[in-house]
């Protein structure tokens, strides 16, 4: 008989989809030869405290091909729906067997990994329902968050519609007092608030496309 499992399970929840209002297909543009989801999934796959990674995309048509890059690297992918996406990661925890997950966005091929590796042992230490370094000073596109399955399930059942959006913490952000937050904070050398890399723009996608080229 194998043993209970004691440690909760965390893992790396990557949502993407091909739809976008300002660059479709983003995902897929070439980075130095790889699709960007590509790129993405294999940095995040290489993280030691994950447990597993998954990709959360949704069950439009167009997405198959964002399916498939995952299968190909032997990552599982969780179908659900389009437009809430809040609903998307809560099912997708639940199919994961996550007790907590790191919310990764597809549009962010430089997150930054050993900002997963601090966050989740800040999260874990404290117990806590959502860790986060506050954004507004820091370079963006590089910012995981990590969040309980518990938190994400009481948010969905107790938010409005807005909150289910892309904006999966924001019902945690607005009522704090509900759950248990921690705040990460990031070396010196990374709050750079006039640097943006993360990619919904043609100009982000050739200056993500120039670096990968370097």
């Amino acid at each position: 008989m194998m043993p209970l499992r004691t440690e909760p399970r965390v893992v790396g929840l990557v949502s993407a989809r091909m739809a976008s209002s300002r660059y479709p297909g983003k995902a897929i543009v070439p980075l130095a030869g790889r699709p960007l989801l590509q790129v993405l999934l294999e940095r995040v796959a290489s993280v030691p405290c994950l447990d597993s990674v998954c990709l959360a995309t949704s069950r439009q048509r167009e997405n198959l091909v964002l399916f498939e890059i995952a299968n190909a690297l032997g990552i599982p992918t969780f179908q659900g729906d389009e437009e809430d996406v809040l609903r998307r990661h809560v099912e997708a925890a639940r199919i994961m067997k996550a007790d907590h997950v790191v919310r990764i966005t597809g549009d962010n091929p430089l997150t930054d990994l050993e900002t997963i590796e601090r966050l989740v042992e800040l999260h874990l230490r404290e117990q806590a329902d959502y860790t986060y370094v506050p954004g507004d000073a820091l370079l963006m596109g590089i910012l995981p968050e990590v969040v309980s399955r518990r938190a994400l399930e009481l948010s969905w059942e107790r938010g409005e519609a807005r909150h289910r959006s892309e904006l999966v913490t924001l019902y945690i952000k607005e009522h704090p007092t509900e759950f248990r937050i921690s705040i990460g904070s990031l070396p010196e050398g990374l709050y750079r608030p006039n640097l943006r890399l993360t990619v919904d723009e043609a100009a982000d996608v050739e200056l993500m496309q120039r670096l990968f080229a370097r």
